[in-house]
């Protein structure tokens, strides 16, 4: 679903784009947006791409409730993609930053509007809220897993998990 978005959204980017001669704010923030959706779609490729995680951490994962380990793949899973697309997202963020107090055309006003609704929702505190309120002893005994350093599918762990 989230894809259909961003295609959506660079679909509409680039009708804006011919719908009047933009200038050089519209090329900048497009093009930021543009890096993003790309390591959108990175940080999710790489995620799908990994494996499961050896059988000791799927011991170790079966230990705990599975309401909590839900909570804890759930919300590591999504923390880890904002954090590997992290430099596009500030780079994206300082180009709106600098270029919000300018004169812009409404083409560019609408992309910017647009991507901010996707890529700042607030969504990540959310995460990082669920995150904390997993009990620190299943954080602990999970993080020193090197499976948790880059994203991951959570669903297919926790599919795994269940079977």
């Amino acid at each position: 679903m989230l894809k259909l978005f961003i295609s959506g959204l660079l679909l509409t980017l680039s009708s804006l784009s011919v719908a009047g001669a933009p200038d050089g704010n519209h090329y900048y923030i497009t093009g930021k947006i543009a890096e993003y959706t790309q390591a959108f779609d990175r940080c999710n490729q790489i995620a799908e791409a990994r494996g499961l995680p050896g059988e000791e951490i799927m011991a170790k994962l079966t230990e705990f409730t599975q309401r909590e380990i839900e909570r804890f793949l759930m919300s590591k899973a999504a923390l880890l993609r904002q954090e590997c697309e992290k430099p596009e997202l500030m780079e994206l963020a300082y180009a709106i930053l600098i270029t919000e107090t300018e004169e812009l055309q409404q083409q560019t006003r609408k992309a910017i509007s647009a991507i901010k609704v996707l890529a700042f929702s607030g969504d990540i505190r959310k995460f990082q809220a669920i995150y904390q309120s997993v009990p620190a002893e299943i954080r602990q005994a999970l993080e020193g897993a090197d499976y948790f350093d880059q994203p991951f599918d959570d669903r297919k762990v926790l599919e795994a998990i269940r079977r």
